[in-house]
This record gives C-alpha cells, sequence and structure tokens, in this order.
C-alpha cells in the first residue's frame, strides 16, 4: 500500500464535485474526516494503517428493527460496488451503531477525481441503504 493523503484526497474530491464550501478549515490526514450531509448520516473518511474507509452510522442498532429490514438489508448490499476490495460494502454493529463500511481500492486513492468517483459511489449506496433502513 502506498502512503495516502487522506486531507488532500478529500478537498480536491469536494472541489471536483464543486463542493468546496462544505471544507470548513484545515483537514488532518491523521484523523477522521466527517463529511455532514443533509438528510442522509454521515460519510466518515478514515486512514487506518495505509488503508481507506468509508463509512457511515446508519440506525441506532435495534434488534426488532434490523429484523424488520433485514431483508431490504440484505438485497441492497448484494448488489456490489466496485470501488471497494472485495467489490462488497460491509454492514456491522459498532458502539451501538449500524455501520455502512467500505475499505476502498487503490485506484480510488490516485487522485481526487478517482476518489471523488469513490465518494460519489458510497453516497449513492447510502441513500439506498437509509432507504433500506426506513
Amino acid at each position: 500500500m502506498f502512503a495516502v493523503d487522506v486531507a488532500t484526497l478529500v478537498r480536491d474530491a469536494l472541489k471536483e464535485n464543486g463542493c468546496e464550501q462544505m471544507l470548513q478549515g484545515d483537514l488532518d490526514s491523521h484523523s477522521t474526516i466527517a463529511l455532514d450531509l443533509h438528510r442522509l448520516p454521515s460519510i466518515y473518511v478514515t486512514n487506518k494503517d495505509g488503508e481507506v474507509w468509508l463509512w457511515s452510522q446508519l440506525i441506532e442498532h435495534n434488534d426488532n428493527v434490523f429484523d424488520q429490514c433485514s431483508t431490504r438489508l440484505l438485497n441492497v448490499l448484494m448488489q456490489g460496488c466496485s470501488f471497494v476490495r472485495g467489490e462488497q460494502l460491509q454492514l456491522a454493529v459498532n458502539d451501538g451503531y449500524l455501520e455502512l463500511r467500505g475499505l476502498l481500492q487503490e485506484n480510488s486513492l490516485r487522485d481526487g477525481q478517482s476518489f471523488s468517483e469513490a465518494l460519489d459511489g458510497y453516497l449513492e449506496r447510502l441513500e439506498r441503504f437509509v432507504e433500506a433502513v426506513q
């Protein structure tokens, strides 16, 4: 894995999409970066040991709610995802929340444009998962 400057990738991707107004202050490549969205859960960008993850907290974990929406979640999950390793997003329970996660492929980290495409793809899938849990 090559060295990744997540702050530069996020900044360049937002500029690529004309969203530089989302940038408030300096970004730190050594901390999780939160992209707060209107009407959707935040997208977090984390560089963990040189591997970049996109993740979001979908809902507070509740077994009853999970049972009600598990078929819809599985159907969305099985659609695949070309910009993450294994071409499959993950669902996991962490700190009381159901999280959507994806470990990005190296080719999604080449530059701002490729990272922007990965962010766009993640956002599209996040919208589908949010619909599935409502």
